[in-house]
């Protein structure tokens, strides 16, 4: 009787060391890009410039998260509209000078046409305000938080 109950404990053990492997991680994280390689979940181009790159998570299902990659900011936002069914936990850009995640939400974007981003959208984002507005000064550009950033963009694209 006591090898049988061992043996349960041992089943039941692997079975939820194997659940704990299988799916997305644990907790919402940006995606793991490798630049030259890694395919930009809107336009499906190469992801190479680190500035520029950015990612959000959603919850694939209880407890399990997948995490989008994107080569611009401006694609990922246009992602997000097209596809509201996926609803972030997370959302990152990359510092445009450290190209260090940051959160979006607490980052200070640039919006210029003078920024030349891999899909045309403009958008450049920074962990500090006072390096976000140098770069609006020297392309003409304004500085936006997230939600202004993602207003801005819905209503571009509404005018054309």
């Amino acid at each position: 009787m006591k090898s049988l109950l061992q043996w349960h404990w041992l089943f039941v053990s692997a079975l939820i060391v194997l659940a704990a492997c299988g799916g997305g991680p644990v907790a919402p994280e940006p995606a793991k890009i490798r630049f030259g390689e890694t395919i930009c979940a809107e336009c499906g181009m190469i992801i190479s410039q680190p500035k520029y790159a950015s990612s959000f998570a959603y919850a694939e299902s209880e407890g399990r998260f997948k995490s989008l990659a994107f080569d611009d900011i401006g694609d990922m936002i246009g992602h997000m509209r097209k596809h509201p069914e996926l609803i972030p936990v997370g959302v990152w850009v990359h510092d445009y000078e450290s190209e260090e995640w940051i959160d979006a939400k607490t980052a200070y974007f640039v919006e210029s046409s003078s920024i030349r981003s891999p899909m045309g959208h403009g958008v450049a984002a920074f962990a500090d305000k006072a390096a976000a507005e140098r770069l609006a000064a020297e392309t003409e550009g304004k500085v936006l938080d997230w939600d202004h950033l993602r207003i801005e963009m819905a209503m571009a694209d509404h005018q054309h």
